[in-house]
């Protein structure tokens, strides 16, 4: 009886290894894939032996209809477990515990530097977090039969896009000669933050705090304030510092900046050749229509921002129906119409401009350049994706012309105050 229940047990446990060894490959990162399939391996070898053994101890197709029926619901319930559990792997790190004694102040204030940015290689744990926060408005209702696929969708996106996203590089090398331009004013480095994650940019101003400065100045090196850049200040806000005699101010963000549009219209302009035959997309992030309920000034920014760069262009002779404003995500019109309507129109030469994109990102190394391919244009008309900003000397210098300007009503106070 015992060699029977054995039997019995391994199908049972290799089915249900088996499945929650599916969602592990589908979700895990490519150092644990490995560890993921040899798991799927032994569960599958399991359920096997056990279902072989059941096959010949057992006589008649009912014991094998049984042992069918109970491997396959062992696998469902295996892989629903596993995509159960997923919501509790998001990355949500605690802020650090700012300490009742704090060292001596420090003269010279503390420069943060701010973006939306998407961690360097694909993390599990991070897209948990998002797809959560997605699901918390509304914006995701994912069952757990496809939620493991999603996470394998944003693992294949990095994977295709090179396994990396340099948007953290190129902010490290923005927030370095920033702190070079900087110099004059007694700051010594530039340190950088995402909105969420291991180096938000709660964790940026404890740690400041904890290194003993009392002046904080976040610089912003996006165009429009997001939702998620405005729980991220939230989340300093409820720090309280200000009741500890700490100073936490925001610079303006890019959206604003004569010298960023400019910037932007100088990049397209210098691989648009003829005006006459030119056409320019200038593409925008959007945001989700339920997210301009309640954040409605980011469309508002974004859109100002393209409009002014829209009339910098006019102004050096590129014809207003030849400039296009289009969208990377959730809003019309789409990159791929822009682009096939401007072909159709006779342009000769399309320029692709990721207008509101200060780094490079997935969304910029892969789903602009596909949506380009989609339009499918003739051989004859030229596109030409643009990557983002980088650490463009103009987006340097309007960092630090903001900068400037958040710390003068600060220094006026500290004056006023002695």
């Amino acid at each position: 009886m015992n060699h029977f229940i054995v039997i019995w047990l391994a199908l049972v446990f290799g089915s249900v290894l088996l499945g929650s060894s599916l969602v592990g490959s589908l979700i895990s990162e490519r150092m644990l894939e490995p560890f993921s399939v040899a798991l799927g391996l032994l569960g599958f070898a399991t359920a096997a032996w056990g279902f072989g053994r059941i096959t010949t101890i057992y006589e008649g197709l009912d014991a094998v209809g049984y042992a069918l029926f109970f491997g396959a619901a062992a696998a469902a319930g295996g892989y629903a477990l596993a995509s159960t559990l997923l919501a509790h792997i998001a990355l949500r790190p605690t802020l650090p515990l700012i300490p009742d004694t704090l060292p001596v102040a420090s003269a010279s204030p503390a420069i943060v530097l701010l973006s939306e940015l998407e961690p360097v290689t694909y993390s599990a744990r991070s897209t948990a977090a998002a797809l959560e926060d997605l699901a918390d408005e509304g914006l995701l209702a994912a069952s757990i039969w496809v939620l493991p696929f999603l996470f394998m969708a944003q693992k294949t996106r990095y994977r295709a896009a090179g396994g990396t996203s340099p948007g953290p590089g190129e902010l490290a090398a923005i927030a370095e000669r920033l702190a070079l331009s900087l110099n004059s004013l007694g700051v010594m480095d530039v340190q950088t933050a995402a909105c969420e994650g291991a180096e938000s940019l709660g964790i940026r101003v404890v740690d400041a705090v904890r290194r003993g400065f009392r002046t904080i100045v976040v610089a912003q090196a996006f165009v429009a304030e997001s939702l998620e850049v405005d729980r991220a200040k939230r989340e300093v806000d409820a720090l309280r510092l200000s009741e500890r005699g700490i100073t936490v101010t925001y610079a303006d963000p890019l959206w604003g900046s004569a010298r960023c549009a400019s910037l932007v219209t100088a990049r397209a302009l210098s691989v648009a050749g003829d005006p006459a035959n030119c056409g320019i997309v200038l593409v925008g992030q959007a945001q989700p229509e339920e997210r301009s309920r309640v954040a409605g000034a980011f469309d508002h920014q974004e859109t100002g921002f393209l409009n002014q760069i829209r009339m910098l262009l006019a102004e050096r002779g590129i014809p207003e129906h030849q400039i296009h404003i289009a969208w990377a995500d959730w809003r019309s019109p789409e990159v791929t119409a822009s682009v096939r309507h401007l072909a159709a129109f006779g342009c000769r030469t399309v320029v692709v401009v990721p207008a509101c994109f200060p780094l490079d990102s997935i969304t910029t190394m892969l789903d602009l350049p596909l949506s380009v391919r989609q339009a499918r244009v003739d051989q004859g008309v030229n596109v030409i994706t643009l990557h983002a900003w980088h650490d463009d000397p103009g987006l340097v210098e309007a960092l630090r012309s903001k900068v400037v300007s958040a710390l003068e009503p600060l220094e006026t106070k500290i004056a006023a105050g002695s």
